[in-house]
């Protein structure tokens, strides 16, 4: 009886000890919980790391460091707006906290949100002065919006410290070689429409653009062929000879000037331009600006504009205010565009509403409708390092006399050549 005892005695010891040892493996640690996030996460196994992260912050909601690297993993499924407001809580209760300014940062970068990311950077580098991974992607988001300048300064600072960081002198290089360069480029434009008469009009444009100082000219010549039936092709020819610039005032602001001389024919004998554009925070920024034409009258409108840069988005509002014959006339036109490379890559399309054009207006016909509904859409392709191509059609329902409506048909394409800016 007593060995019989003693087997069972051995049995509850042996059955405690097992007992105590699964509980032990099936309550890990707070700590052994974060590792075992961190190697699913290394392991792309993002879904299950994002699972159990969730479930150790439901059993501990201070765990800011778990925080911070669910952000990141929402980032890395391309969440990010999830990850920022995670990263964002915990930012709003211990400000300045490292881990999660970084992790701000990688989140604004991945989703290219260059300026949210050039804002939040300059707050991380507050705390992490001449951090060189902030310092890096600060200069990436420089250079994406078009600010050349400072990223070189930013990359020189980087490269003071690091001389050998293959990320920044990569970087450099790419800056170096889209640095404003003279340009050439040769346009082509047909416009037509059947109604009150069969009208196509021919124009090239042949010019350049040329880096000045404080931004960039671009002197241009028109020339134009009407065609109605029964003419060839140099029946009616107009000539227009044009200058614009694009003027750096501050770094905020900036001014479109243009004016041109023509034939006053089908293209206008005078033509003046100016519009000024103020940039405001986080990617936004109104404009102002007037036209003026004269072919044997003074034809005269005005322009207010806002446009949002949002990612690899740009979306631009433009309202048209011309006092016609009959009174004051209005339009609006929306542009959304898609960007892709840089800023000599992208796709857009443009709706319009009412009777003024949305372009520099280069004949009489263009100001003579009284309604419109218009589409348009433009690509353009970077061919190789000096050449690109852009190309567009657009389609508008106009109502040119009361009550009387055309179809109208414009297409353009473009070819670009840079010269060697050395």
């Amino acid at each position: 009886m007593s060995r019989i005892n003693n087997i069972l005695l051995l049995l509850l010891v042996f059955g405690m000890n097992a007992a105590a040892q699964v509980g032990t493996t099936a309550s890990p640690t707070p700590q052994e919980q974060f590792l075992r996030i961190r190697t699913l996460v290394e392991a792309d196994r993002l879904e299950e790391a994002e699972a159990l992260a969730y479930v150790l912050l439901e059993d501990q909601p201070g765990y800011d460091d778990v925080r911070v690297y669910l952000s990141l993993i929402h980032g890395r499924q391309g969440e990010y707006e999830t990850g920022l407001s995670l990263v964002g809580s915990v930012l709003t209760r211990h400000p300045g906290t490292e881990d999660a300014l970084r992790a701000r940062s990688s989140l604004l970068y991945w989703s290219e949100d260059w300026s949210a990311l050039l804002a939040a950077n300059s707050e991380a580098l507050e705390v992490m002065p001449g951090d060189p991974d902030l310092l890096y992607k600060q200069a990436i988001a420089h250079y994406k919006q078009d600010n050349g300048d400072t990223a070189l300064e930013i990359l020189d600072q980087l490269l003071e410290d690091a001389p050998q960081n293959d990320q920044a002198l990569q970087l450099k290089a790419q800056v170096l070689a889209s640095e404003p360069a003279p340009e050439l480029f040769a346009r082509y434009m047909f416009d037509h429409f059947r109604q009150p008469y069969n009208r196509r009009w021919h124009m090239v444009t042949l010019g350049g653009n040329y880096p000045i100082a404080p931004g960039t000219i671009s002197p241009y010549f028109n020339m134009g062929h009407f065609i109605s039936d029964g003419e060839t092709f140099l029946s009616t020819t107009a000539f227009q000879l044009n200058a614009d610039a694009y003027l750096d005032i501050t770094p905020k602001n900036y001014l479109l000037l243009g004016y041109g001389i023509g034939t006053g024919t089908y293209l206008p004998r005078h033509r003046a331009a100016v519009h000024l554009w103020q940039v405001l925070p986080a990617g936004w920024s109104v404009s102002a600006g007037a036209r003026y034409f004269y072919f044997d009258q003074h034809y005269l409108f005005y322009a207010l504009g806002v446009d949002k840069y949002l990612g690899n988005y740009w979306f631009d509002l433009k309202n048209y205010i011309f006092n016609k014959a009959y009174g004051v006339s209005v339009s609006s036109h929306l542009t959304v565009r898609r960007y892709f490379e840089n800023k000599y890559n992208y796709v857009s399309a443009t709706i319009g509403y009412g009777t003024s054009p949305d372009e520099p207006v280069t004949v009489v016909a263009d100001l003579q409708r009284l309604n419109a509904l218009s589409v348009r859409i433009e690509i353009m392709k970077q061919l190789s390092a000096r050449t690109r191509f852009g190309a567009g059609v657009g389609y508008a329902y106009e109502e040119y006399p009361e009550q009387l409506f055309r179809n109208r048909l414009n297409m353009q394409a473009g070819f670009y050549y840079t010269l060697d800016g050395n």
